[in-house]
């Protein structure tokens, strides 16, 4: 665990540091140069002594590659003046000859110390990986070292001896120190601290639940957020209470001299239990994939249990080894134990996994294709690991079981950590679950994961110094136009985009939801005002996130040229929606929420993009509308600005039906339906004479056009009833049939 605190050192190399005492100090330098090259070429020095004497060589390599950036501006500016002297002439005499040897001879001198400095630091960089290619011929040694096969029962009571004597003496130790007159003294003196100290720390662990589901009293939007905070906030009362008791216990000297030793990691082993708990604990509540039966909340505790059991039988194992407690055999052996038993874990939870995925209905999806390929290594790793460790390879399989295991704990957090930011975003912009798979949180996870990457390799046996190398080499990133971009410019991009991203979506979340809805503006008025802050504030957003990178923009003008040409030509419709989208949510002839027809489609406007537009038509169906079209086409929009419309509707009557009677009935009838306006009263016009009918039209205002249909229909079963009353005939197509030569008929 102690190997993982390292990495922070990993985040400060990235930093310039500046070694001033030693900057241009050669003769200082060529001291420390003989001593490490005599070192290297001895290889008697021990892994601990070659990390050091690599950190003192790496600090000597930062200093010489700041001096070759020194005076940078002044050679190209003399490098100028040079150039501006134009070529020196083929025949007669060179009337700037003297300026051109004086500027020779600055520039020479300014070049002095860069290219001593480029020498010592070629010479300080082939030292460092020699050092790097010497530590890891040894590990690799290490690592194929063949040792007992923990198959020999003859060692296995050797080993349980050993284990069990080991223990013996740390107790005695314990034990004379209890008992002896200066601690019985020192704790009289100490009862009422000692006394308080473990009153309180049990009072805080036994109540530390209580204290933490204060935080759930919160927003319902936030009871995940909370429940989150809460779980943790109760575990880590948990570690700080049964920190105090290690820490009271080891002031007291209770332990022994040795015992004190391998008390110095009961911090971290405790640690490890307080985290498997709350890893088992939120991993049910952060992803549903463990919704199944066969894989419940113990099943994963006692997963994550095992698991804490394992890491602190391993690191004890090694302690007691350090401290000679055990003989080097059986430590062996007992590391074997461990990582068998590690393999068997390994080995239940792949099965578990299996299950899972058998129970998923969701096949093919990303979730279970990941489960699935994780499950495989699980299972290699729970074969592989034991078995060459019973074949007398105990550091082998010891260095793939045991980081498989911390490897799962890390995974569980990624997951944990990613499930908090959908929430947290949800939370913020007030959305639900469903509607939290956004870009935003879909980015954080990205960092996340990334942000992990160095502990993994860690886990794996990676050196802190060897990923301090592989950063540097990146920082030195690739070259586009003018500027160089590293991978470090590469996450603070993708850093403050999302942070550019989440701000806009927050502000839109306030803007439609509490500021736009206490104005006076209408629906489609604000859906144009929410959506054009959104296209600014992502625009902005990439714009900041691209400068934040040092990009040359003007050095990408040719090639941006170039390729706006071809893209013209191929996306010119795409481009063409673009700008019409733009000019709907500025103009606004439509707005969300209006009853529009366009090319044979009528529909109510849902949402207005930036290339198309979506109508939901009366079927319920959702027809997408090329922004072009709307923009360059004939649109008939029914409420736009208010909801009052016109509403036609022909009548048919039979020839011989009194039309002044007709026209009265008419005129009662739509006098009284619901939503006809009063004013202007509505009309009934007689149209004319038809083909088989007198046409007559009745024609209303409705206060609210989208009730259309249903007024035309209460119309008409009004006028079918007192038609019928009335006795007024609605005639319907009759034809007479005129046979020329019937005569014909008769012999038919």
């Amino acid at each position: 665990m102690r190997k993982l605190f390292l990495t922070l050192i990993f985040v400060l190399i990235s930093f310039n540091f500046n070694w001033a005492e030693e900057v241009a100090d050669y003769e200082k330098w060529e001291l420390n140069a003989l001593r490490a090259e005599t070192v290297i070429e001895t290889d008697k020095a021990s892994v601990e002594a070659l990390e050091k004497l690599r950190e003192q060589l790496v600090q000597w390599r930062t200093s010489f590659q700041q001096l070759q950036n020194e005076n940078q501006d002044r050679i190209e500016t003399i490098r100028t003046q040079i150039e501006s002297l134009g070529p020196k002439p083929e025949n007669g005499t060179d009337p700037l000859k003297d300026r051109r040897l004086a500027l020779d001879k600055q520039l020479a001198k300014l070049n002095e110390p860069i290219v001593r400095a480029q020498e010592a630091f070629n010479r300080a960089d082939g030292m460092v990986s020699e050092i790097d290619n010497l530590i890891s011929q040894r590990q690799a040694l290490e690592f194929l070292k063949l040792g007992p096969s923990i198959l020999n029962p003859l060692l296995w009571g050797t080993t349980l001896g050993d284990l069990v004597n080991s223990f013996l003496t740390l107790s005695k130790e314990t034990a004379d120190v209890l008992s002896s007159n200066y601690f019985q003294e020192q704790f009289s003196n100490r009862l009422i601290s000692v006394l308080l100290i473990s009153f309180f720390s049990v009072l805080l662990f036994i109540y530390s639940g209580v204290i933490s589901n204060q935080l759930n009293a919160t927003a319902k939007r936030f009871a995940k957020v909370a429940g989150f905070l809460s779980s943790s906030v109760k575990y880590l009362l948990r570690y700080v209470a049964l920190y105090s008791l290690i820490h009271l216990a080891q002031s007291l000297n209770i332990f022994g001299i040795r015992g004190d030793l391998i008390a110095e990691n009961f911090y971290v082993w405790v640690g490890y239990f307080i985290l498997a708990l709350w890893l088992a604990e939120r991993l049910q509540m952060a992803w549903h994939v463990f919704e199944a039966d066969n894989l419940n909340d113990r099943n994963i505790e006692n997963f994550a249990v095992l698991g804490a059991l394992i890491l602190v039988a391993q690191e004890y194992g090694s302690e007691v080894s350090r401290l000679q407690l055990i003989e080097q055999q059986s430590y062996e052996v007992y590391t074997s134990a461990i990582t068998v038993l590690a393999g068997i874990m390994l080995w239940r939870i792949s099965a578990s996994i299996k299950l899972v995925i058998s129970g998923d209905s969701s096949s093919g999806s990303l979730r279970l294709k990941l489960l699935g390929f994780l499950r495989r290594i699980i299972v290699g790793v729970a074969i592989i690991s034991p078995l060459i460790a019973a074949i007398g390879y105990v550091n082998a399989g010891s260095a793939i079981a045991v980081p498989m295991v911390k490897t799962l704990g890390f995974l569980a957090l990624i997951v944990i950590l990613q499930r908090l930011t959908f929430d947290l975003y949800a939370a913020i912009l007030n959305k639900s679950e469903e509607e939290t798979d956004a870009l935003a949180p879909v980015l954080i996870g990205f960092i996340i994961t990334i942000s992990v990457l160095p502990f993994l390799a860690i886990i794996w046996g990676a050196r802190v110094s060897s990923l301090t190398e592989l950063w540097i080499q990146f920082q030195d990133g690739i070259k586009v136009g003018d500027s160089r971009i590293s991978p470090l410019d590469f996450l603070t991009f993708v850093l403050l985009f999302t942070i550019g991203y989440m701000l806009t979506r927050v502000i839109q979340s306030a803007l439609r939801g509490s500021i736009l809805p206490k104005t006076n503006l209408d629906a489609g008025a604000q859906n144009a005002l929410v959506a054009g802050l959104g296209y600014i504030g992502i625009f902005i957003a990439a714009l900041v996130a691209i400068s934040s990178t040092g990009l040359d923009l003007s050095s990408l003008a040719i090639v941006a040229g170039a390729l706006s040409v071809g893209i013209g030509f191929g996306l010119q419709n795409i481009v063409s929606n673009f700008v019409s989208g733009v000019i709907l949510l500025i103009e606004r002839p439509i707005s969300q929420g209006d009853w529009i027809e366009v090319s044979g489609k009528m529909g109510y406007v849902r949402d207005i993009s930036v290339r198309s537009t979506r109508i939901e038509t009366f079927d319920r169906t959702d027809v997408i509308i090329p922004n072009a079209d709307l923009v360059s086409g004939v649109v008939t929009n029914w409420t736009r600005g208010n909801t009052i419309g016109r509403v036609i509707i022909p009548v048919g009557v039979a020839y011989g039906s009194d039309t002044k009677k007709v026209e009265k009935i008419l005129r009662d009838i739509i006098s009284k339906i619901e939503h006809v306006a009063k004013e202007p009263a509505p009309g009934v016009i007689f149209q004319g004479f038809g083909a088989d009918s007198m046409d007559f039209e009745i024609r209303a205002i409705l206060s609210d056009v989208n009730y259309m249909l249903s007024v035309k229909s209460d119309v008409n079963h009004e006028i079918v009833k007192r038609f019928t009353k009335e006795g007024i005939e609605i005639p319907f197509a009759q034809r007479d049939v005129w046979i020329r030569n019937p005569e014909a008929l008769k012999d038919v």
